[in-house]
């Protein structure tokens, strides 16, 4: 399982698991892989196995 981490609360966070707080207001939003990763997730995109597999 990846893990990024979590600047504002200092904590590392599973990326299948995504933002824990999306609504609450965070400095770091834009430069987030936790919260990019979760988003994108919801959207039906799975970049972790994109990463693996890369297009030929």
């Amino acid at each position: 399982m990846e893990m990024g981490f979590c600047q504002k609360f200092q904590e590392e966070v599973p990326f299948s698991e995504g933002c824990r707080h999306p609504k609450d207001y965070c400095p770091y939003r834009q430069a987030c892989m936790v919260y990019l990763f979760g988003k994108e997730r919801k959207k039906g995109r799975d970049f972790s196995r994109e990463s693996e597999n890369p297009p030929h």
